[in-house]
C-alpha cells in the first residue's frame, strides 16, 4: 500500500498549495479510498478560498491551514476487520478532501453529533465514468432545491446564476414541467449553454434589469381579484431559484417574484443583505433555504434522502435526460490545482465543473 499522499490545502491567505502527508492505515471501522478523480464545489470551496483572500491581516492571523474538497471518486484500496459491506477493490462515491486518499468512518454518518456527509461512502454501479458519477452529488443539491420549490406543470420559474447547480436546476425545472423556465446570468457563454439544455428563456443581467425582464415573460391573462396595484396581470415568477454565491440580488429576486411566489435558496451564501420586508408581507412572498439538514436517511413524510436523490440523478442521466458532458470544463492532473482556483476566482468567464486527476 502507499505511504505517502499528496493533497490540496487551503493557506491562511487563501492560496492553494499542494502537499506531502503519511497515508494512514484504516482503523477497525475505518475504509481506506484511494481517490482517483475529485470535483471542485464552485459554491462552498470558492467562498472558503474568497474569504481568506480577502480578509485583513488580522482576520488571516486567526485562520489555520485546511483541506478543500467536496466530491470524491476512487476505490477502496483497505479496510478494517470490522467492516463487512465494503471490500478492497469496490468503485466507491465519498465526501472527501481533494487528495490522493480520504479515510471513511461510515458509522459515524449516523451519529448525532457529526455532520453525515464528512462521512459519507457508497458504492457506485462498475461502467458509470468517474466524472459521471461525480455529478450525483452536485446534482443532489440542484434536485432538493427543485423539490423544495414545488414546482407544479405550466409554472413559471426563473434561475438565478447559471453555474453547475444553475445549469443542473434548469434541466431539472424543464423536466418538472416548468414554462417558461428563464435563466440568468452575466457570462454569455453560460446563458448560451442555459437555452441548448432547455431554458425557454434568458436574461443577461449586464443589459437588462432582471425584475422587469421576469415580469415581461411571465404575464398571464388575468388578474387576481383583490391583487395589489403595480404588477401587471398575472407577472411574476412562481418559483425561483437562487443558484449563485453572490446575495446582492435578494432585492431584485423578491421584486421579480409573482404574488405567493417561492424564493429557494440553493447556492451556497454568506454575509447579510437589506430587504424589503413589506413586498414579503403584503405579497406573501415564501424565502427558504436549501441545505439538507437531517436528510441523510428518508423518512415517511419526506421520502428524498441525499442517497436516494443521488441515484435519481444517476438514473436521469443513464435515461438521456439530464446532461452533464457540457457542464464539464477542466479535467487536469491535480498539479494544475492552484492555477484552477485563480482561474475560478477571476469570474465566471472561462470554466464550468472542474476535474482534479489523481494518478
Amino acid at each position: 500500500m502507499e505511504r505517502h499522499g499528496k493533497r490540496l490545502v487551503l493557506q491562511p491567505d487563501g492560496q492553494v498549495t499542494i502537499e506531502p502527508f503519511h497515508v494512514p492505515q484504516p482503523g477497525p471501522d475505518q475504509i481506506l479510498v484511494r481517490i482517483a478523480l475529485t470535483q471542485v464545489s464552485a459554491g462552498s470551496e470558492i467562498n472558503a478560498v474568497r474569504r481568506r483572500r480577502q480578509a485583513t491581516p488580522a482576520e488571516r492571523a486567526r485562520f489555520a491551514p485546511t483541506g478543500l474538497g467536496y466530491t470524491a471518486i476512487g476505490r477502496v484500496a483497505a479496510v478494517g476487520q470490522e467492516i463487512r459491506d465494503y471490500a478492497v477493490g469496490d468503485y466507491v462515491l465519498c465526501s472527501g478532501n481533494h487528495g490522493t486518499h480520504w479515510l471513511v468512518t461510515p458509522d459515524k454518518a449516523l451519529a448525532y453529533d457529526t455532520v453525515p456527509q464528512e462521512y459519507n461512502i457508497e458504492k457506485l454501479p462498475e461502467g458509470i465514468p468517474e466524472t459521471t458519477a461525480a455529478f450525483c452529488v452536485l446534482g443532489d443539491v440542484a434536485l432538493h432545491g427543485v423539490r423544495l420549490g414545488q414546482i407544479q406543470i405550466g409554472e413559471s420559474v426563473a434561475i438565478h446564476g447559471l453555474g453547475v447547480i444553475g445549469l443542473l436546476a434548469v434541466q431539472l425545472c424543464r423536466l418538472s414541467g416548468a414554462y417558461p423556465v428563464i435563466g440568468l446570468d452575466l457570462v454569455e457563454e453560460r446563458l448560451a449553454l442555459a437555452r441548448r439544455l432547455g431554458a425557454s428563456h434568458t436574461i443577461d443581467v449586464r443589459a437588462q434589469e432582471p425584475a422587469p425582464a421576469i415580469h415581461a415573460l411571465t404575464l398571464l391573462p388575468w388578474r387576481w381579484r383583490g391583487a395589489l396595484p403595480g404588477l401587471e396581470p398575472g407577472s411574476g415568477a412562481e418559483a425561483q431559484l437562487h443558484c449563485t454565491s453572490f446575495i446582492g440580488n435578494y432585492p431584485e429576486l423578491i421584486k421579480a417574484a409573482a404574488d405567493r411566489g417561492r424564493i429557494i435558496l440553493v447556492g451556497a451564501t454568506a454575509g447579510s443583505v437589506a430587504i424589503e420586508s413589506q413586498e414579503l408581507f403584503r405579497r406573501e412572498i415564501t424565502i427558504r433555504g436549501s441545505y439538507q439538514t437531517g436528510m441523510a436517511e428518508p423518512h415517511p413524510y419526506w421520502p428524498w434522502s441525499r442517497a436516494r436523490n443521488r441515484h435519481v440523478i444517476l438514473d436521469l442521466i443513464r435515461r438521456g435526460e439530464l446532461q452533464v458532458e457540457p457542464l464539464i470544463s477542466h479535467v487536469v492532473p491535480y498539479t494544475d490545482a492552484p492555477e484552477l482556483y485563480d482561474l475560478m476566482m477571476a469570474g465566471g468567464a472561462g470554466w464550468l465543473s472542474v476535474f482534479f486527476r489523481w494518478e
